[in-house]
């Protein structure tokens, strides 16, 4: 019966430590980092414009991303369940007329990118926001 007892409470003990652990490790707070695709804080200026989000933690990612420019504005949006440490590649596809423009007024252009993060273990929601320059 000792024995019993002792089996059954190495069990609890156990099974308390697999589910606390994962607990703990998603309490460390939500961070959002946003980068265009080389890493920098200039995106090149071409037909795509690539932006690259992480989350640290698990998290449902929401990306408004506008364009600014003297000429004309312009946004898109899109979301995606980002798993812990995951790279979302996302971006804008321009027009040619809207490459054309950028590409005569890219120094006075910008593209800012708000990205909305909801942690998937915790609820909380982290708002990002990044503005971007443009190189040639």
């Amino acid at each position: 019966m000792k024995k019993l007892v002792l089996s059954a409470l190495a069990v609890l003990v156990t099974a308390f430590a697999l589910v606390a652990v994962p607990a703990a490790a998603s309490a460390a707070p939500l961070k959002v980092a946003v980068a265009a695709s080389d890493g920098s804080t200039k995106v090149k200026v071409a037909k795509k414009l690539k932006i690259l989000v992480v989350c640290s933690n698990d998290c449902i990612a929401k990306v408004k991303i506008k364009l600014i420019t003297p000429v004309v504005s312009d946004s898109v949006k899109g979301g995606k369940a980002l798993k812990a440490q995951e790279l979302w590649g996302t971006g804008m596809i321009l027009s040619g007329v809207g490459k054309n423009i950028l590409k005569k007024n890219f120094r006075n252009s910008r593209l800012v990118v708000t990205v909305n993060a909801r942690d998937r273990a915790t609820g909380k929601h982290t708002i990002k926001h990044k503005t971007l320059t443009f190189k040639k």
